[in-house]
């Protein structure tokens, strides 16, 4: 299978070259990543390949099927979803394309259904979903996105085969962010890589709108405030990322990088992986070799939390709370 467009992650593009040169594509994908990671350019690429008529290398980007997929109009290929908000993806959608289900191809020989964003599924339109994949017809392929795939009913997990998309290498994600934005610098591109932990579409976004810079500059004040002697300052620093989930990943990636190179700093080196060298070396001189320790602990233990797509609300009460412990504070 050709992958044009979608960078890194060689052991998802493995898993499914198998199914598809194999000829043994699944009914159900499940797709799952965070926000950037590429799982809808991903999902249309597969899109593009189920209906492409090439006898080699799929999609082939030449045949009229290819051609009709990559401008959005092809007849059997289909995309839904919620609009983002939490449970926003409704039962009608589903009702609708189970009544669609059974009806065969308009030109292609499958029909295939995209379903962006599942984890904003009702219950009631994953129950419906359900009836679907249980018995599914033959020319039938779902392809769902979402951010975990624990955010949904066992019974979707059990029917649906998973594919887990993460960071790409830091330097392909480098040369992918200059291809995507030529205007910006090379040492931009690769603080912004570092950020957002290697996801492609956050650092794009990022750099696009100034959330980058927001972050870089925030980070070293909560890592400042966590050494505080009282938590006001910290509370008031993260209430800036009240409506900024992807800020937050950022944030934590930096502190994470911050505390290692304090960490580091405490026993003695002076390399450092940050941005905020300054901020680490003053962290080194205020906080105990455990405490650091603890300290990047708590960031890896809140970075699960927001994989595990915690409330946001209940992410900034516990980001308060583990630093000032850890902290000892």
């Amino acid at each position: 299978m050709r992958f044009d467009g979608f960078q890194g992650n060689d052991q998802a593009k493995r898993q499914l070259s198998s199914y598809v040169d194999g000829g043994r594509f699944p009914h159900a994908l499940m797709i799952e990543g965070p926000r950037g990671s590429g799982r809808r350019t991903l999902a249309r690429l597969l899109a593009k390949a189920a209906v492409c008529k090439s006898t080699d290398q799929k999609p082939c980007g030449v045949c009229a099927h290819c051609m009709k997929a990559a401008g959005g109009n092809h007849p059997d290929i289909f995309e839904a979803g919620g609009e983002g908000a939490s449970r926003s993806f409704h039962v009608d959608i589903i009702k609708q394309i189970r009544d669609n289900a059974y009806v065969l191809p308009n030109e292609a020989e499958r029909r295939v259904y995209i379903l962006a964003g599942a984890q904003g599924m009702t219950e009631q339109a994953q129950n419906a979903l359900l009836k679907i994949l249980e018995e599914p017809p033959a020319h039938l392929i779902f392809i769902l996105t979402c951010e975990n795939r624990s955010q949904l009913l066992t019974t979707i997990q059990s029917r649906t085969v998973g594919v887990t998309l993460g960071a790409v290498e830091q330097d392909k994600a480098v040369e992918t962010i200059l291809q995507i934005l030529p205007q910006t610098d090379q040492d931009n591109a690769r603080q912004a890589a570092a950020v957002f932990g290697g996801i492609i579409g956050q650092a794009v976004s990022g750099i696009s709108d100034g959330s980058f810079r927001r972050v870089q500059e925030l980070a070293p004040e909560i890592a400042h405030a966590v050494a505080a002697p009282d938590e006001l300052e910290l509370l008031r620093l993260t209430a800036k990322l009240e409506k900024d989930k992807e800020a937050s990943d950022g944030v934590l990636n930096i502190l994470s990088l911050i505390f290692r190179d304090a960490l580091v700093r405490r026993v003695g080196n002076t390399d450092h992986l940050s941005s905020s060298p300054e901020t680490a070396e003053r962290l080194s001189r205020l906080l105990m070799r455990e405490q650091l320790v603890s300290l990047l602990a708590a960031v890896e233990s809140l970075q699960q939390a927001r994989r595990m797509n915690i409330n946001h609300t209940l992410f900034q009460t516990l980001l308060c709370s583990r630093l000032r412990e850890a902290a000892g504070r």
